[in-house]
């Protein structure tokens, strides 16, 4: 057999099945259509609709699709494509069940093309729906239908407007709602769209605007998680905000970052863990007010992540308002800056966590101030100090002699199984200068016998 035989017998192979194997490869066009719909599953819709032009047999495949999206982006002039597109999917794609409908858009002088979007997708038993509208020429009412949903289990709604909802609110399905930029219009309509997710597991309000409202409470007896942040998007307001309560849930997990534009509290409710991050500090006894009564209400948390600026308010206002004691807290994270072990308020902090067992500093330590006695020890000296923590880590560690001084946590926790030390990887500092910190810091004093301390250089 010459070589140009052997070229064509490997250019045209049979399959078992019988089918034409050209160049050694399986032809595009006879791969099974389940495969062939999870590879359009990973284009843009609009994407994957062109594709029906390809050959009789792909003309239809793509309305198999369970997930559709559609996004203008900023950089795109072709608003009239996007909605041609979206009304091609959903008169074509027929009465096919849709799992996930994804929309971002400027709705313009189009808000009723959207809300008969909408009202398609609904009528396809859409499982999880997500809105992001923007640039609205007129008031916007979402459709009745989708605040009725049997089959809607994930919603997110982004909406940079007075957020109208009807009378009648029943989400019997839904586990987890997203609001971004929402502006609620009333306490009426805000506590009738609360309320009518008895089964609601996640919450995450993003940059909402509570201005026009008192008092919301919020019972869902299933939640699990439930993230607020205020963003920047809102400014300091005249009025003293919305008391927002929740009310009898156990949380797996609360998150909070923002100004306390707004007073959150907990009644008859817990968190195992919790995160309260401070973007920044106007109005300290406002702040200082709020954030206790914050604290107060997630006093069973077992893991708490938290910011050092937090403890600067607990400082200046410790007089006024009493921290309360954290029995359950075993974890705890400082993240975002520097912290200061001689901040008064983290100590009076401390003081209330007897069964502490960790300590992690994301972003470092110090100690600038003679907090430390005579003999080496911090005054007043935590109880969890004496009994109970056990491991620390410090990050972002440098090397300057405050972080050096700030050790004395080594001398002072007396049942202390391990210190980890990560040196900062940006840090300039002599391999050589570096080799002599870690020996004073594995020579340090010791109020355990049993502690282990780790070095950790940057690579």
């Amino acid at each position: 057999m010459d070589a140009s035989s052997r070229m064509v017998q490997y250019k045209e192979q049979k399959l078992d099945g019988g089918e034409v194997m050209i160049g050694g490869s399986k032809s595009l066009s006879n791969l099974p259509d389940v495969l062939i719909v999870k590879i359009l599953s990973l284009l843009p819709t609009k994407d994957a609709i062109r594709t029906s032009i390809l050959s009789k047999r792909w003309e239809y495949i793509w309305k198999s699709l369970p997930n559709l999206k559609f996004i203008q982006w900023k950089f795109e002039n072709k608003r009239t494509s996007l909605v041609n597109a979206v009304e091609r999917a959903l008169i074509l794609r027929g009465p096919a069940d849709i799992k996930k409908f994804t929309l971002s858009f400027e709705v313009l002088g189009d808000a009723l093309h959207v809300n008969t979007w909408i009202s398609a997708v609904l009528q396809r038993n859409v499982e999880d729906l997500s809105l992001a509208l923007h640039s609205f020429n007129d008031p916007v009412s979402l459709p009745r239908s989708l605040f009725t949903s049997a089959t809607l289990k994930v919603l997110l709604l982004e909406l940079p407007c007075i957020f109208k909802v009807p009378s009648t609110i029943c989400f019997s399905s839904l586990r987890s709602l997203t609001l971004s930029s929402v502006v609620f219009s009333d306490d009426y309509s805000a506590q009738q769209l609360f309320s009518g997710c008895s089964v609601l597991e996640e919450i995450f309000l993003y940059g909402c605007n509570w201005a026009n409202l008192n008092f919301v409470s919020i019972s869902a007896p299933k939640l699990l998680r439930f993230t607020i942040d205020e963003g920047d998007s809102q400014i300091l307001r005249g009025s003293d905000g919305c008391q927002i309560m929740v009310l009898g849930v156990r949380l797996a997990y609360f998150s909070y970052t923002g100004e306390f534009l707004d007073d959150y509290c907990f009644y008859n409710s817990s968190a195992n863990e919790a995160l309260i991050s401070l973007n920044s500090i106007k109005r300290v006894q406002h702040v200082s007010y709020r954030l206790y009564k914050l604290l107060n209400g997630l006093s069973s948390v077992k893991h708490l992540t938290i910011c050092d600026t937090s403890f600067e308010v607990v400082q200046t206002n410790a007089s006024e308002h009493l921290v309360p004691s954290f029995n359950n807290l075993t974890t705890l994270i400082f993240e975002r800056v520097e912290v200061d072990l001689g901040c008064n308020g983290l100590l009076t902090f401390l003081q209330n966590c007897p069964c502490l067992k960790y300590l992690i500093f994301c972003e470092g330590i110090g100690l600038y101030s003679d907090d430390a006695k005579d003999d080496g020890m911090l005054e007043p000296l935590p109880p969890c100090f004496l009994n109970s923590l056990e491991e620390i880590d410090v990050l972002e560690f440098c090397g300057d002699e405050d972080e050096l001084h700030a050790m004395v946590l080594l001398k002072c926790a007396m049942v202390l199984k391990k210190v980890t030390i990560n040196w900062c990887s940006g840090v300039q500092v002599e391999p050589e200068t570096m080799k002599d910190i870690n020996k004073q810091l594995l020579d340090l004093p010791r109020g355990s016998e049993n502690c282990k301390v780790v070095c950790l250089c940057p690579r």
